[in-house]
């Protein structure tokens, strides 16, 4: 995955100039020890993968699972956290070549317009994923499953990503959902944050299908609008994330007792790092951290 993710951040710095044929593509999964184990799982049909948005390691994550499943002949359906103006934009992207006419077209959706982290250059990254993946012949689809963004958080929006996801699902015979999704909405414990406090999107999806994934805290940095304390002064930028235990070797660990209301914990194996919309990233030229 590391090549094909270089070789994409070479194709934004180029978009223009660089030919798709000049790409090189890779369908081999990063290294993610236990997600065989995951995977193993017979009754398992969702994985919802918790992340703090704006970060470059945790849809790396996901991409990962979502390869080791569908490696395994799978159908897979990715699960991306934008609103359905977006749908037809992302099913037309993984069926591309990937070019830079492909790519444009991509970014014009409403989701990259503006600043939102769960538009990040690593989510570009983790769509692209699925795109090699389709070429390659894989069984996979994409749904974008945010039917009510606003408020941000509300008994309504929890209910309907949970139907977009287990509607999707219900379109692929036999298939897995690899979800991507803010880790309030993936954990399977009421929004006590609320009065009164209603079930999460974890919760409203068969408990015994789907395993919800934490992500640890080793600390790092993420991009955002907004300090980890709600101090919004600095505006749309990197923000630092506390650190709250060691860094551990990458993988997944799945031990319900290490974070109320998931199945299992991912790191990353090492400290996070900030990814930007990808529209700024693209706009910029950046380079995608190793």
């Amino acid at each position: 995955m590391t090549h094909m993710l270089s070789a994409l951040a070479l194709a934004f710095a180029h978009a223009t100039a660089t030919p798709v044929s000049s790409i090189p593509l890779s369908t081999t999964c990063g290294d993610l020890p236990g997600v065989e184990a995951m995977l193993d799982v017979r009754s398992l049909n969702y994985v919802l993968v918790g992340e703090y948005h704006g970060t470059v390691e945790m849809p790396r994550i996901a991409a990962d699972a979502m390869c080791a499943a569908a490696k395994r002949g799978r159908p897979v359906v990715l699960g991306i956290e934008f609103t359905t103006a977006n749908q037809s934009s992302l099913e037309t992207y993984i069926r591309s070549k990937g070019d830079a006419a492909a790519r444009t077209a991509l970014l014009a959706a409403p989701a990259w317009q503006g600043d939102d982290a769960r538009a990040s250059q690593a989510v570009f990254e983790l769509i692209e994923q699925a795109r090699v993946l389709v070429m390659a012949g894989k069984r996979v689809s994409i749904v974008a499953f945010d039917r009510v963004p606003e408020p941000a958080v509300s008994r309504e929006r929890e209910a309907a990503l949970a139907e977009a996801l287990v509607a999707a699902r219900a379109r692929v015979s036999g298939s897995l959902v690899v979800a991507l999704t803010g880790s309030g909405h993936a954990g399977k414990t009421p929004w006590s944050s609320q009065n009164p406090p209603f079930p999460s999107t974890g919760q409203l999806i068969t408990d015994g299908e789907t395993i919800a994934l934490a992500f640890a805290r080793p600390g790092g940095q993420f991009f955002g609008c907004r300090a980890p304390n709600g101090d919004a002064t600095a505006g749309c930028t990197a923000y630092d994330m506390p650190a709250r235990e060691p860094v551990r070797a990458r993988g997944i660990v799945l031990d319900g007792t290490l974070r109320e209301g998931f199945e299992g914990v991912y790191s990353s194996g090492a400290a996070y790092t900030a990814s930007r919309p990808a529209r700024l990233a693209m706009a910029a030229g950046a380079s995608v951290p190793k």
